[in-house]
């Protein structure tokens, strides 16, 4: 089994690696799509000065942005699903993304204050409305003796998607015109509006919550035994399920920051790895990192070339691929898992 996980890890990073140099070398000329092969050694030349910066400052950031977005957002899927034990928990499901999008939705209401306090305030708000939403859906779902519910994460998830959505609307409808469809396509899912000190800020925080995550890999395990199974191994699953809402929140922060709202990455990834390569956390980290950022890069290339010079939301373009993928689980679901 680890020679097969090595195996599929190494074709991962592979296809990712092709797949950004490809998507790097997709643009648009006058509404038409063009394939610029050789960018590297143009851009290392400056031989073209405008389609220079352009690389450097559009579809380079923008392919790195795809690929950490597209991994928080499983490795988050990964962590919710293996510490509640349900199937259906996701990031976006969960209300948590809707508590990320509110909070840097807040920020823009404010004129002048994101200038202000600088790119940094995005992020850290996305974080705490995260948090915030993450914490209120675990209220929810804990029923008598403190034990977590699917009915109780899907409700509360419900709860807390449509009140963060209420608010929202509220506040768009204050917006000017130009802000109130930059916030909306933002809000749709989207990664080309991402500079590199972002970048950076959300590479350092994603490395630190890989790291935290492969240490605490082996508890993680133990919760396939439930709460109490846990504590039986000598796992405080009380203070891992905090620790690891905690986790999940920063990583969902990041990923709403870079791309707006952008579901079903989390839902998906997690399944289609625990199929490959089982249960164990150590092996599906990885590769969930690594296929998430394969998906979410695939869809973001093909949402701004498939109708250019438009671009689709890859939000919506994940939504409508996503949608059908929920329905199916959710019958597996009630179906016992026939």
């Amino acid at each position: 089994m680890r020679r097969r996980t090595g195996l599929i890890a190494l074709l991962a990073l592979a296809a990712l690696g092709a797949t950004a140099y490809l998507a790097a070398s997709f643009g648009s000329r006058m509404g038409l799509v063009t394939l610029e092969i050789g960018w590297p050694q143009l851009w290392a030349d400056g031989g073209d000065g405008v389609l220079s910066a352009v690389i450097a400052n559009l579809r380079v950031p923008r392919v790195a942005a795809a690929i950490l977005t597209g991994a928080s957002l499983a490795v988050a899927g990964l962590l919710l699903q293996g510490v509640s034990r349900n199937p259906l928990a996701d990031p976006f499901l969960l209300g948590i993304s809707g508590g990320a999008g509110l909070a840097v939705v807040v920020l823009h209401a404010v004129p002048g204050l994101i200038e202000t306090l600088g790119w940094w305030c995005v992020p850290v708000a996305a974080f705490a409305g995260a948090q915030l939403a993450t914490m209120l859906v675990l209220a929810v779902a804990r029923g008598p003796g403190g034990r977590m519910t699917m009915l109780g994460l899907i409700l509360g998830g419900v709860i807390i998607n449509s009140f963060c959505a209420a608010i929202t609307t509220f506040l768009l409808v204050s917006f000017a015109p130009l802000q109130l469809r930059i916030t909306t396509m933002w809000l749709a899912g989207g990664v080309g509006y991402v500079d590199w000190s972002h970048l950076a800020g959300a590479f350092v925080a994603f490395c630190a919550a890989f790291v935290f995550i492969r240490f605490r890999s082996s508890d993680l395990n133990a919760f396939a035994l439930g709460e109490e199974g846990a504590l039986l191994v000598g796992v405080d699953s009380r203070r891992l399920v905090r620790e690891t809402a905690w986790t999940a929140s920063l990583l969902t922060g990041l990923a709403v920051s870079m791309a707006g709202m952008v579901g079903y990455i989390g839902l998906i990834v997690p399944h289609l790895v625990r199929f490959l390569v089982g249960n164990d956390f150590k092996s599906t980290l990885v590769l969930s990192a690594l296929i998430g950022a394969l998906l979410l890069l695939v869809g973001d290339t093909a949402a701004r070339t498939v109708m250019a010079p438009q671009e689709i939301p890859v939000g919506v373009l994940a939504a409508i691929i996503g949608t059908p993928l929920l329905l199916v689980l959710i019958k597996r679901e009630l179906g016992g898992g026939r």
